[in-house]
């Protein structure tokens, strides 16, 4: 199987799983079963941040070798069941989205005995707490139905108990999948593909992939600094891309490349030696304007410990925060390239050239 397949393969597998924020355990689980042959040595954290370690393959004299981390969350927005209500419930979210996209939706219900599957329904017009006409109704007047009755669902769904979309992934044309949570499962693939690729090479640098938890609540990759100490981070996320009534200077087309990240959150050597890099592989890429934080697990990650020169890379991502979120796969198969080779490039003298010149 190629790389290609095998990515796509693996992203669409991990897009089929669940992993709300807070409960990352099943698609942990995968990733790291996957991370295994690629790196040296797997570790989970005490609060389940995931460490892929493949140790530097050739040595420049630096004892022990520098690090340098790639960090991408696991984690995506979800609900939880908040109470029942005879036999239906009602939920609140995990994460930011829109409650319009909700109406309609198939979701699992993960119970101590397995799954339940629901749809979340609007109630009708003479049941809700006031007219809603013309105006969406708020997630509070939403329910998810099971099917079961007022006894069956007290038996088998409890207050807490987590909730996922359950639709699965699907391909379209022109090279681009559809699904839930490729915010930031596509990130998680582009790691993998780096890490495939430095199979190939030689690396004078320990290398730490890193999936992190609770980016989409809690941002709690900051502890991943004092676990790893890296020297340089990579943080990899999606960005906005262009689409129906999104089409602007903000937004990066599809098909566009690594989105490269520019402003305080981002050192500007990292930013200039990553775009400099992506022109000397002719490989298409975008500037993505980022002037005060990111809002991705670069904040918390550049500020823990002493600072770390960090830098951010993106995938444009079509309808962001929905079930239906779109990326083209040639953008994963970039940015993980783009990674290899510079991890390759680093050598003794890179740290030193790492100055702060605005």
């Amino acid at each position: 199987m190629d790389e290609k397949q095998f990515i796509s393969d693996f992203l669409k597998e991990m897009i089929s799983l669940p992993g709300i924020s807070g409960h990352e355990s099943d698609i942990s689980k995968k990733i790291g079963e996957v991370w295994q042959p690629l790196t040296d040595q797997i570790q989970l954290s005490a609060i389940g941040n995931l460490y892929g370690i493949k140790k530097a393959s050739a040595k420049n004299g630096t004892e022990p070798a520098r690090r340098v981390m790639m960090a991408v969350h696991m984690d995506g927005i979800g609900m939880v069941v908040e109470r029942l209500a005879g036999d239906v419930l009602y939920f609140a979210q995990i994460g930011g989205f829109d409650p319009r996209i909700l109406p309609g939706q198939q979701v699992l219900i993960h119970t101590e005995t397995g799954e339940v599957p629901g749809v979340i329904a609007q109630l009708a017009p003479h049941l809700l707490s006031k007219p809603f006409d013309g105006k969406p109704v708020p997630l509070d007047q939403l329910v998810i139905d099971t099917g079961m009755t007022a006894d069956e669902l007290k038996e088998a769904v409890h207050p807490g108990d987590i909730i996922s979309y359950a639709n699965l992934p699907f391909e379209l044309p022109g090279g681009c999948i559809a699904g839930h949570s490729l915010d930031n499962r596509a990130s998680v693939a582009a790691v993998t593909q780096c890490l495939a690729e430095l199979q190939r090479f030689n690396h004078s640098w320990d290398v730490y992939a890193v999936g992190t938890t609770q980016e989409e609540t809690t941002f709690l990759s900051g502890t991943t600094v004092f676990d790893v100490k890296p020297d340089i981070a990579i943080v990899i996320d999606v960005t906005f891309a262009k689409g129906p009534g999104v089409d602007g200077y903000r937004v990066k087309a599809l098909d566009s490349g690594p989105s490269i990240g520019f402003g305080a959150n981002i050192h500007p050597a990292l930013y200039r030696q990553f775009k400099a890099l992506a022109e000397q592989l002719d490989m298409p890429y975008t500037l993505d304007p980022l002037p005060s934080m990111s809002g991705t697990d670069a904040v918390p990650i550049q500020t823990a410990f002493g600072g770390v020169p960090t830098c951010v890379l993106s995938i444009p991502l079509r309808y962001m925060h929905t079930p239906v979120e779109v990326i083209a796969l040639k953008d994963v198969m970039r940015v993980g390239h783009l990674m290899a080779e510079f991890i390759a490039r680093l050598d003794d003298s890179s740290l030193a050239q790492l100055v702060w010149e605005d």
